[in-house]
């Protein structure tokens, strides 16, 4: 499970073999969770928008890197 980034209050997760569709995983520092598709940014879980805004940015900028990532992580 690669950590791709790190923020102060949070860190974005690539799972190996994960399932579809492309997605990342938010994890903060206490532990809450959820999923981000990278296409459409759809947050899938119990955590509000407002605790993972700085993730959400960064995904959205590397959208690119991202599904790259995903396609070596999940062939």
């Amino acid at each position: 499970m690669p950590t791709l980034q790190r923020f102060s209050d949070c860190r974005v997760l690539m799972y190996l073999g994960d399932h579809p569709p492309p997605h990342v995983h938010v994890v903060l520092r206490d532990g809450r969770d959820c999923i981000v598709e990278i296409d459409s940014l759809l947050v899938i879980g119990k955590l509000a928008v407002r605790d993972i805004r700085e993730a959400l940015h960064w995904i959205e900028d590397e959208k690119t890197f991202l599904l790259t990532e995903w396609q070596r992580y999940n062939p």
